[in-house]
């Protein structure tokens, strides 16, 4: 009888504190994931490994970053392509702002011009380079743009649906977060019922911050594209020049 109440005990304990860590809600854990602390201004590398049918192409990037929405500043990323040549001076600037809206522009040195990208599918639901991410996935979602709801929540590990509040070229998203950094460790793209994309994120500390090591972008198609991130500097003091059309198309 005592072992059975010892267990009954435990159990009740375990029960408390799964309820205890459940206490927060969908939008309380989004919020932790999109508002997790951020670099004044990051720069570091990236190769980008697209692999279809048993071929693989490698190409090597440069990414600056600066901003934060938590403090009302616009989030703005410029990628810059420096090898193979068939890529190289080709860029992509992003510019996030508080208000959700997205501005978006392609550098393509054969062409000759900016190429500015629109909000609809035509445009962001590309394939960027070639890769297994669009130019929307590239972009990033804007917390608003969803309404969320936990599925599971097992070992810290909190399974959260995202439904979209519009067009986002999906039908959902299931978020995979890890509590013990506030970080996605996994996204399901879902299109007409079923996972269309799964995307896996591996991370490193950094100073204050859990930045990206490794993501891989796997297609229900069997096409894969990895990115894996190094040479990382941050807290810099990067300014607003670097995030323009003239430094795009440098």
């Amino acid at each position: 009888m005592t072992r059975i109440l010892v267990s009954l005990a435990l159990v009740a304990l375990a029960a408390q504190a799964v309820a205890a860590q459940s206490a927060l809600s969908a939008d309380q854990v989004m919020d932790k994931v999109f508002n997790a602390p951020k670099s004044k201004g990051t720069i570091e590398t990236l190769s980008m490994v697209v692999t279809k049918n048993g071929q693989s192409l490698t190409r090597s990037i440069t990414n600056w970053s600066s901003g934060d929405h938590v403090k009302g500043e616009v989030e703005k990323t410029i990628s810059k392509f420096t090898a193979p040549a068939d890529v190289k001076g080709s860029g992509f600037l992003t510019l996030k702002k508080v208000d959700g809206s997205t501005e978006s522009m392609l550098w393509l040195p054969a062409l000759g011009r900016v190429r500015r990208l629109g909000s609809g599918s035509s445009d962001q639901d590309q394939s960027f380079f070639g890769s297994d991410f669009t130019n929307r996935d590239i972009n990033g979602f804007n917390q608003g743009d969803f309404t969320y709801k936990i599925l599971a929540l097992e070992g810290g590990l909190y399974t959260v649906e995202a439904s979209p509040l519009k067009s986002v070229g999906y039908e959902k998203l299931v978020y995979y977060i890890d509590s013990s950094t506030w970080r996605y460790v996994k996204i399901e793209y879902f299109r007409a019922g079923k996972v269309a994309k799964t995307q896996t994120d591996e991370y490193e500390k950094i100073g204050d911050y859990y930045m990206p090591k490794r993501i891989v972008m796997a297609s229900a198609s069997k096409s894969t594209t990895e990115l894996s991130f190094a040479d990382y500097k941050i807290d810099q003091d990067l300014g607003n020049e670097i995030f323009t059309e003239r430094f795009l198309k440098q």
